[in-house]
C-alpha cells in the first residue's frame, strides 16, 4: 500500500496547472518547491501556515481547513514597471484561484488518504512584499484549502 500524499503536495500540483505559473516556469525555469523558496530571481514555494484545522464537526466526519502561504521570489527594483508586474501577477493569480473555485476545479485529494474531498480554495490574504534585497523581493499570499474528511 502506498503512503498517503500530504495535502500540500496536492495543492502544489493544482497550482502548477495555473497558466500564469506554468508560463513563468517555462520562461524562466523557476522552481516550485514545498517549504523552500530559492534565492533565484524567480521562484515559487508553498508552505504551511498556522490555523485551527477543524471548521465543523459532523457525525460522519468534519470539514477541515489548511492554511498555506504561496511564496514567490520576484525581480524587484525602483522601476514602476516591475512593481506593476509583480502586483499584476498576484492579482491574476487571485482571479485564477477564485475562478477555479467557482467552477469546482479543485485540488485532487484522492491520494491524500482518509477519503478527503476538496470543498473550496480561497484567498485569505492578497499578494504583498515581505522582504526585498538587491534585485529581488519575496512576495506572498495566503490560501485556505477547505476539505471534508470522513471519520
Amino acid at each position: 500500500m502506498s503512503e498517503a500524499k500530504p495535502t500540500i503536495a496536492a495543492l502544489r500540483a493544482w497550482l502548477k496547472t495555473c497558466p500564469l505559473i506554468a508560463d513563468e516556469q517555462e520562461a524562466t525555469g523557476a522552481a516550485f518547491r514545498i517549504a523552500g523558496l530559492d534565492e533565484e530571481a524567480t521562484a515559487f514555494s508553498i508552505e504551511d501556515s498556522p490555523g485551527d484545522p477543524v471548521l465543523t464537526e459532523y457525525l460522519s466526519g468534519r470539514d477541515m481547513a489548511k492554511n498555506y502561504l504561496f511564496l514567490s521570489r520576484r525581480e524587484y527594483g525602483e522601476a514602476d514597471v516591475l512593481t506593476v508586474q509583480n502586483s499584476g501577477f498576484f492579482e491574476q493569480l487571485t482571479d485564477w484561484v477564485l475562478a477555479q473555485n467557482d467552477c469546482g476545479h479543485l485540488p485532487d485529494l484522492s491520494e491524500c488518504g482518509r477519503d478527503k474531498q476538496s470543498l473550496s480554495v480561497s484567498v485569505t490574504s492578497t499578494g504583498y512584499i515581505v522582504t526585498s534585497s538587491a534585485g529581488s523581493c519575496r512576495m506572498q499570499m495566503q490560501l485556505r484549502l477547505t476539505y471534508y474528511q470522513p471519520r
